[in-house]
């Protein structure tokens, strides 16, 4: 009768196997950490790139309509008074209100920033509040005067989209560490 043997492995090799499982999950384990910080940088550089999309088109709408000056209450996006838009001098989104009746509409408050934001996402998503505000939103606006925004990324306050309502500009600032 034949005894068979089994072999298994040795205390050497297991404990090379786990220490090259070692390396690699140390080597790997830094980029599995950042995909939280990649996806939020990739959603504020998106939302940046809506934002800008919806100023250059309000921008489109006033050029056609208007062509030079302010104009206030400019149906701009839909057929409602929550599409109009209110806009500056030189033709940049600058409020949206539609109970002034003002005749040069500036961006000066947060508020302004706050409804620039709001009718050009037609929604509540991404919210957008007050910076001193307690509300659980994307983004906490701030009024940098003159006449600009920025908007700072709630769960990174490093990650923000910036508005100069004086040219147009809008950028957004991406680096998760500044």
């Amino acid at each position: 009768m034949k005894t068979s043997t089994q072999r298994g492995f040795t205390l050497i090799e297991l404990v090379v196997v786990i220490i090259i499982l070692g390396i690699i999950a140390v080597t790997a384990l830094p980029k599995f950490l950042n995909v939280s910080q990649d996806a939020q940088v990739s959603s504020v550089k998106a939302t940046g790139g809506a934002f800008k999309s919806g100023i250059n088109l309000a921008r489109a709408v006033w050029a056609t309509r208007v062509g030079s000056g302010p104009a206030e209450n400019l149906p701009t996006f839909g057929g409602s008074e929550a599409g109009e838009m209110d806009f500056n001098d030189a033709g940049w989104p600058a409020q949206h209100y539609f109970t002034d009746d003002e005749a040069s509409p500036q961006l000066d408050n947060v508020e302004d920033c706050i409804s620039v934001w709001e009718a050009l996402f037609e929604g509540d998503e991404p919210g957008v509040s007050n910076s001193n505000s307690s509300d659980e939103t994307d983004y906490k606006a701030n009024y940098i005067s003159p006449n600009q925004c920025r908007f700072n990324f709630n769960d990174n306050q490093n990650l923000s989209i910036y508005y100069d309502s004086r040219n147009g500009q809008v950028s957004v600032d991406s680096d998760p560490n500044s």
